[in-house]
């Protein structure tokens, strides 16, 4: 039977987050999905781990060439069944609702494009729930301004309407799920926010580079896109992959920093 929906997840050495993305997704109560998974030639585990839920759920597994998260979701749904996308991320968490909330909604109130609300995977850390908060009304309030903002990873289109706006920019080095979003507004879509659907936002970057750095970073390549438009060129080092969790020490890191600061602010408002 065709799935409803296709779950996309683009990995690169996620061994150690994906299996529990896919658990949630194999106790789904409803299972009228498949997942594909485009892996960009991890060197870990990724690919036997994976594939251990192959007969969980419709499941398809590519490998590319290519590491590029927006080129691995286009050629997700180059490979997708559904009616609808749903685009997660490989640490993203989900509840076992997930599917039939979503299904839910699409069916009653209809639409062509879909943001959840999202949490942070831990809980009892006040500061960062408040900064979730202010997060989900920014990306709330901003469908409404001419300037909308998406989450990440965790995005819903209609297949044909993601196709026929052209799917991820591709030559974007971050900062693309506000790309697609602003997209479809031009073509006279919102984003329609739900907060009742919530994913889970892994805080596992937050911990390696800590909490100011990852906000300035956040912040940094929010105000960029709100004052000039795409990033065409990168701003900060943002690595796609697990194996970022592991390789740099603390004092690595932030030499990085230093650096992307100031690269930033010698030369981030001058004309390309």
């Amino acid at each position: 039977m065709k799935p409803f929906f296709s779950i996309i997840i683009p990995t690169l050495n996620e061994e150690r987050y994906l299996p529990k993305i896919l658990r949630s997704l194999s106790n789904q109560t409803d299972k009228s999905f498949e997942v594909i998974i485009v892996d960009a030639h991890s060197e870990d585990k990724t690919k036997e781990v994976a594939l251990q839920f192959s007969n969980k759920f419709i499941f398809n597994f590519f490998e590319v060439d290519k590491r590029n998260v927006s080129f691995q979701r286009n050629f997700g749904v180059s490979k997708s069944e559904g009616d609808y996308l749903i685009f997660l991320d490989a640490d993203a968490g989900i509840s076992l609702s997930f599917i039939k909330g979503i299904k839910k909604i699409i069916t009653h109130k209809k639409g062509l494009v879909f943001i959840p609300h999202i949490i942070p995977d831990e809980k009892n850390q006040f500061d960062i729930k408040l900064v979730f908060n202010v997060v989900n009304f920014l990306i709330d309030a901003s469908q409404y301004v001419g300037k909308p903002l998406s989450s990440g990873g965790s995005m819903i289109f209609e297949k044909n309407f993601f196709l026929r706006i052209g799917g991820f920019d591709e030559s974007l080095p971050y900062a693309e799920d506000h790309n697609l979003v602003q997209k479809a507004y031009k073509w006279g879509v919102r984003a329609n926010f739900l907060p009742q659907i919530k994913v889970k936002f892994s805080l596992r970057r937050l911990k390696r580079e800590g909490r100011l750095k990852l906000l300035y970073k956040y912040l940094l390549s929010t105000a960029y896109v709100l004052v000039k438009g795409d990033i065409k060129k990168k701003i900060y080092n943002y690595e796609m992959g697990g194996q970022f969790y592991a390789n740099k020490n603390k004092e690595a890191l932030f030499k990085d920093y230093i650096t992307q600061v100031n690269n930033y602010f010698k030369g981030i408002f001058k004309e390309d």
